[in-house]
């Protein structure tokens, strides 16, 4: 499939149309700059909320249809360094110096009594799969990328994961300890995408399926020249899409085969943030135009050709919003100010 290339505004060669739309703020956070927090934000595996970072100790659940302020909270030890969202948004995992812990409540409503468990394994990232009975860990044993799986009631070793499984990533290094390690859950399998990024050395994406006989490695994908996100799969998971800083690419699942691409220019455009919204119906993708208006804009993609559809200029100056996240529900996030937007109905009902 020969990729779409260019800029998608009024005038290009596609003759796209090119909207601009107004955002409903909803706060501007108390961002912090607690280890666990990262951007500000903690990703479910699925679509229907985010957990958002109120202060160094509160992480606030915002569904994708509720008002500001949120009615859930969750409170976190003050040791907390890395947290994953359980998908029933009542409880947390908490990785802290030494230990593992669940925080928060069951799904009938009880506190969790989950009991702590030591841990000692170098951790990189922690993430519930769809089922919500899997947690993961990901990280760095001797020199490779592991993972392993956790049974989320007890916080033990699954059977036949203890010993972890190897990602499909070149060695690393002391030096490569803190590379970037990032969750793409499933939405329907308890399959998890693990993608490690070694910063301008690239990215790969290895899938990993716990099964009956424990972990199985699947696919990779491997981008050597450049990193790129781990965006999403689409709700039916038949397929998921990457983004990095000067295109946007589909790839089927489970065979990882890429199916198409789109181009952004060379020069004067960037993806920045690699973050966007996939949905059955369209892609969207947040992207700076750095040559001319100096704005943002929202560009939405054809879902099976990511062929561009529309332009959605967003009313933010690049100069004033250095970067934005795409978060479920049609959230817009700048992490530098805390500022949070809704994106309007004509921009999600065109999803």
């Amino acid at each position: 499939m020969v990729p779409w290339v260019g800029r998608p505004r009024p005038g290009t060669l596609w003759g796209i149309p090119s909207r601009r739309v107004e955002l409903t703020r909803l706060t501007a956070l108390p961002l912090t700059d607690a280890e666990w927090a990262g951007d500000g934000f903690v990703l479910t595996p699925s679509a229907e909320a985010v957990g958002l970072a109120v202060g160094s100790r509160r992480l606030v659940v915002l569904g994708a249809l509720e008002a500001w302020p949120p009615a859930r909270a969750l409170e976190l030890p003050r040791t907390a360094q890395l947290v994953a969202l359980h998908p029933s948004l009542r409880s947390v995992a908490v990785l802290g110096p030494g230990r593992i812990e669940m925080v928060g409540r069951a799904a009938d409503g009880s506190p969790v009594e989950t009991t702590a468990r030591a841990w000692t394994r170098h951790t990189q990232a922690l993430g519930f799969d769809v089922t919500g009975e899997g947690l993961w860990t990901s990280g760095v044993q001797d020199g490779r990328a592991f993972v392993r799986v956790l049974d989320s009631q007890t916080l033990s070793d699954v059977a036949g994961t203890d010993a972890g499984l190897a990602l499909d990533t070149p060695p690393q290094g002391e030096d490569d300890l803190d590379g970037l390690h990032e969750w793409m859950p499933h939405p329907r399998l308890p399959v998890m995408g693990v993608a490690v990024s070694q910063g301008q050395e690239g990215t790969w994406l290895t899938f990993v399926e716990h099964g009956a006989a424990g972990l199985v490695r699947g696919a990779t994908v491997a981008s050597v020249d450049a990193p790129f996100y781990p965006a999403g799969f689409f709700p039916d998971g038949s397929g998921f899409i990457g983004v990095g800083g000067t295109w946007v690419r589909r790839w089927t699942y489970p065979e990882a085969t890429m199916a198409a691409e789109f181009l952004l220019p060379e020069q004067g455009t960037l993806a920045t943030g690699y973050t966007a919204l996939v949905t059955e119906r369209a892609v969207l993708v947040a992207v700076e135009d750095l040559l001319e208006a100096g704005e943002w804009y929202l560009l939405q993609l054809d879902p099976v050709s990511l062929r561009p559809v529309c332009a959605w200029e967003l009313p933010l100056s690049t100069e004033a919003v250095t970067s934005v996240h795409l978060l479920p529900g049609g959230l817009l996030l700048s992490p530098e100010d805390g500022q949070l937007w809704r994106l309007p109905d004509e921009v999600l009902l065109a999803r």
